[in-house]
């Protein structure tokens, strides 16, 4: 991986600690090993389970010149040389099956002589538009799109975080065959549940990622408004890096809005709030915001890129225009009831389909299946 597992680390960070969870409740003893990024010292998890041993590497950044060259010749091959690559041939070398999080350790499947599969939760052209290349924003997009092709035309198993990002990755794999499992949660990080009391709506994400920042710029235009004038004493929390009041011009007009930035915690912000509104036009793969809005028996208003990945839909109100979102979303803040028995169904679809348990047996079947 390159982050550690951890409970209040980032959305993948968090999906580790779930996968990592029901690995153990299934019988298996994984050894993760985790590249250090920058040098930045990192500490050892202490709340990943006992039966995980956990070994950081640190990885130093290359020359600018070594930047340069690999965008050109080997997009993302950071993790391919160094201590990294030397430890993660000597793990496969006595391993049954290498397990490959993230595109950035992708890139080092060639390195594995053992059954390797590369878990790609995102495809990048439903994430990020392919700007001009002489643009930051553009060479970053160009140098993920290449060193995904790079991966799914050379690897042979690839594990996908929902149906529809399955879909788009065998379209460049025509030699691997692509599974799909549902990311999970550990469920003790997300106790007590939301009391869902105040009619408080709330979204929670970078605004420096396209999709979620085009899903707040929805939210404060076409939705949030609307919601207003049909429940008065609502309030609207934004939480997350980027999420600043400067940072929006549609927000000049809207009332009931608090921003609030980066939170210690993201379970402890969605506890304080009656539903998740996510007005999603735009991204791939399962969603950690609303899984975790699940998992604390949040009840959850989005769209149907919203909901993408997530395995039933009892808890959640999945809207295909403004219209349905602000219905959905103000009957939910008028009516505590309502907002009760939708949050229960939330946290049951949580448990019957995201639990680490649940989650790790289709990641399992896909292992047996490559080592038989």
């Amino acid at each position: 991986m390159p982050f550690a597992p951890q409970p209040e680390g980032g959305a993948a960070a968090r999906c580790a600690v779930g996968l990592l969870r029901g690995l153990c409740e299934q019988g298996l003893h994984p050894h993760v090993l985790v590249a250090d990024i920058g040098g930045r010292g990192i500490d050892p998890p202490s709340e990943v389970m006992d039966r995980v041993e956990v070994e950081i590497v640190p990885v130093t950044w290359p020359s600018r010149w070594r930047v340069r060259s690999d965008r050109l010749m080997r997009p993302y091959g950071m993790l391919t040389r160094g201590r990294f690559a030397e430890r993660l041939r000597e793990l496969a070398s006595h391993s049954d099956v290498v397990h490959l999080v993230d595109l950035r350790t992708a890139v080092a499947m060639a390195l594995v002589d053992r059954p390797a599969l590369a878990q790609l939760d995102f495809f990048t052209r439903r994430d990020r538009q392919i700007g001009p290349p002489w643009s930051s924003a553009g060479r970053d997009a160009v140098e993920m799109l290449r060193a995904e092709r790079r991966v799914c035309r050379r690897a042979r198993w690839l594990l996908a975080s929902s149906p529809e990002v399955a879909r788009d990755l065998a379209g460049i794999a025509p030699r691997a065959h692509v599974a799909v499992a549902p990311l999970a949660l550990e469920p003790s990080r997300y106790r007590p549940l939301a009391s869902l009391g105040a009619p408080v709506a709330g979204l929670i994400g970078s605004a420096r990622w396209p999709p979620t920042r085009r899903a707040v710029q929805q939210l404060l235009r076409n939705v949030w408004p609307a919601v207003r004038a049909r429940v008065p004493t609502a309030r609207l929390l934004l939480a997350g890096r980027g999420m600043e009041r400067s940072a929006f011009a549609d927000a000049s007009g809207c009332e009931g809005v608090e921003w609030l930035g980066e939170v210690p915690s993201a379970a402890g912000f969605l506890r304080g709030l009656a539903v998740l509104l996510y007005p999603l036009s735009r991204g791939s793969g399962a969603k950690v915001k609303v899984l975790e809005a699940l998992a604390i028996g949040l009840p959850v208003v989005t769209t149907p890129a919203g909901a993408e990945g997530i395995g039933g839909h009892d808890g959640l109100a999945v809207c295909a225009d403004h219209a349905s979102l602000v219905e959905a979303t103000a009957a939910l803040l008028a009516d505590g009831q309502a907002r009760a028995l939708a949050g229960a169904r939330a946290h049951e679809t949580f448990l019957a389909h995201h639990a680490p348990a649940v989650a790790a047996k289709p990641v399992i079947e896909l292992y047996e299946r490559m080592l038989g």
